[in-house]
């Protein structure tokens, strides 16, 4: 399926750029392989309901095929978003890595992963539930902590914990606290009445 996948996702990527039917030789491109392995696979897809292709014309993803493409594209965007916001590594190896796991997840995985990165600038959580915050964008308020690093632990910032937020001040278990946006922006909190 990782195959499929592939060329689902690179006829959508050929599609949103040039906004036309997708040519056999721009895929061949795209994915680095011969002209004759494109038109197999694409007889293939066309089979299994994914594109619509006609020789000597080009495909078009079905719905089925377009769902698909879109799936593995939010899958990409959101573990490229974890891999550089909340591990620090480079768009290059973030990249690579997203490529390799977004034909491996579930999308219960994906969206656990989302609901850790989901914030007002995470543009791969459109589809996520929106109660989840990064503490650092959370609004004023009480908050549940979902997620906290290690190294706030000995500070009492545990999962399950009820804190509130006043602008950049936090209370927790009627302590103030003044965290740096490097640790605010690794706290998972859920918004609570």
């Amino acid at each position: 399926m990782e195959r499929v996948e592939e060329y689902l996702e690179a006829i959508y990527d050929i599609q949103e750029k040039k906004k036309r039917v997708v040519k056999t030789n721009d895929l061949a491109k795209k994915l680095g392989v011969k002209p004759s392995s494109v038109t197999e696979m694409l007889l293939k897809l066309s089979e299994k309901g994914f594109v619509e292709y006609q020789p000597y014309y080009g495909v078009v993803l079905t719905d089925e095929g377009l769902g698909v493409a879109k799936r593995i594209k939010r899958f990409h965007r959101i573990f490229e978003t974890f891999f550089i916001d909340f591990l620090g590594l480079s768009k290059e190896e973030s990249h690579k890595l997203s490529c390799e796991l977004e034909h491996h997840v579930t999308d219960e995985v994906a969206e656990k992963v989302c609901m850790l990165i989901s914030s007002p600038e995470c543009m791969a959580c459109d589809e996520c539930n929106r109660s989840f915050h990064i503490l650092k964008n959370a609004p004023d308020g009480s908050h549940e902590i979902v997620v906290a690093p290690l190294i706030t632990k000995k500070l009492g910032f545990l999962p399950g914990k009820i804190l509130e937020k006043s602008g950049d001040n936090i209370f927790l278990d009627g302590e103030g606290f003044m965290l740096e946006d490097e640790i605010s922006s690794k706290i998972v909190v859920r918004s609570v009445d």
